[in-house]
């Protein structure tokens, strides 16, 4: 992720979000390393999607933010009680503590009417896919909260309104695009209802593998305080 100065600080004074750093160097775990881990085989293709622009399970970033998921200080905090070495030396750990977040975070969008959004068609970038629990859990990346981007797009249906983008002019829709199609059933507590590609682009195939991985650029997101 990358913030201004000031918007960093921010961050790390709320400590609410996981990083959402995406550097070449981090190339995630796999869905094989996560299952190894204690994640469920049917969400471990989410579970890689999200860490392949967060981080490996030994990453620290150069804001102290750990794991294969980037538990950022203070959120790391609320989700795991231990030192940063044992937890990165502790993948179940790092998959316990993500999942509990996972599930913070689909609660989240419930009570702030953002899970209205499935079953909706969303476009971004020439891409487009129908909104399903991964997607939303996705675009959570951006903030679930009642005043955040997703709440804006849920809103406003436009894609292109400036506040449902970050400050690299990012849209939450292209996140809402990139995680839908994957089974988060363990996050959501719901049956998944996975759906097919609906045109080209980042889109998972039968395996849950992204067809066109996005680059580093398209993964940055900057999230402020103000979008918890």
């Amino acid at each position: 992720m990358t913030a201004r100065p000031r918007v960093r600080s921010a961050f790390r004074k709320a400590g609410l979000f996981l990083s959402l750093t995406a550097t070449a160097a981090f190339a995630g775990e796999s869905a094989t390393s996560l299952v190894g881990a204690g994640m469920p085989a049917n969400c471990a293709d989410f579970a890689a999607k999200v860490s392949s622009s967060e981080g490996n399970f030994g990453t620290t970033n150069q804001y102290g933010c750990l794991g294969a998921f980037q538990f950022c200080p203070g959120t790391f905090n609320r989700y795991y009680n231990g030192s940063a070495q044992s937890f990165l030396n502790d993948p179940s750990a790092q998959v316990a503590s993500w999942t509990k977040y996972e599930q913070d975070s689909w609660a989240q969008a419930q009570n702030n009417g953002l899970t209205s959004l499935v079953g909706q068609q969303v476009c971004s970038g020439g891409q487009c896919a129908t909104i399903d629990q991964s997607a939303i859990l996705m675009a959570c990346q951006f903030g679930c909260g009642a005043k955040g981007k997703l709440a804006n797009y849920a809103a406003s249906g436009d894609c292109n309104s400036g506040n449902v983008k970050d400050g690299n002019g990012v849209s939450v829709c292209s996140y809402l695009v990139r995680g839908a199609g994957y089974d988060a059933s363990c996050f959501t507590g719901q049956a998944a209802c996975l759906q097919g590609p609906t045109g080209p682009g980042d889109f998972p195939t039968s395996t849950g593998t992204a067809a066109n991985p996005p680059t580093s650029s398209a993964a940055s997101i900057i999230v402020r305080p103000t979008d918890i």
